[in-house]
């Protein structure tokens, strides 16, 4: 008796991971990258804290994947605006003259801005009820020659599992969200704390959490 082959369904190819030096990146990387996040794509980015999973600035499809990568709802907390230095943040955010006094100390570094929303940004990139955007500016070469290669903000998210587990490596990452991801930037070891989150959308300097960024930074 002649037996018939089944089909196969094979699974979705798992991202391909790329060794990066985040002080020195090369420019075929950064090529990469760039294509990739252009093309609407969706990578896992070493920034000077932990890893990020991100998107290009205005890229629906890329918000609504990182969203079920992590399992929360963009609309109640939006994704992370990377700048590459703060002569960008006029064009995404409104800050006083001692709120960009605070960021001209902070930035670049391992922090998180709270800021107001330029009125030009809608939702879902930015906290509906608040009108607020979190802002960032990395210190590392990758992430600055990344962001002006782009001419966009990045969106991001910390790299964590549903359950809220950090994932410190491109291993770690590959195993949990390899079939949602397009390529997978491997700087080694990510861990520690996370960015010192501080709000600047009010009349105070408020720290929302403590994390790698000192807070005395802040006092000026």
């Amino acid at each position: 008796m002649r037996l018939e082959s089944m089909p196969t369904t094979l699974p979705p190819p798992s991202a391909p991971i790329v060794s990066v030096a985040p002080s020195q990146p090369e420019e075929a990387v950064l090529g990469k990258a760039v294509a990739i996040l252009n093309a609407g794509g969706v990578i896992a980015i070493p920034t000077d804290t932990l890893y990020g999973i991100a998107c290009l600035f205005g890229n629906q499809a890329g918000i609504d994947r990182i969203q079920s990568m992590r399992a929360f709802d963009a609309a109640a907390r939006p994704l992370t605006f990377l700048l590459p230095d703060l002569g960008e943040l006029p064009r995404y955010a409104t800050v006083n003259d001692s709120a960009l006094a605070v960021l001209k100390r902070i930035f670049p570094g391992p922090y998180c801005a709270e800021l107001v929303a330029a009125e030009s940004i809608p939702a879902p990139f930015c906290h509906e009820d608040r009108r607020t955007i979190g802002v960032r500016i990395p210190a590392t070469a990758l992430c600055e020659k990344l962001l002006w290669a782009l001419g966009k903000p990045l969106l991001t998210a910390t790299a964590k599992s549903p359950t809220g587990h950090v994932l410190s490596t491109a291993t770690e990452i590959r195993r949990e969200f390899g079939k949602n991801l397009d390529l997978i930037l491997d700087a080694g070891t990510l861990s520690g704390p996370h960015s010192t989150v501080v709000s600047l959308a009010g009349d105070f300097v408020t720290v929302l959490r403590e994390g790698r960024g000192p807070s005395n930074k802040l006092l000026g």
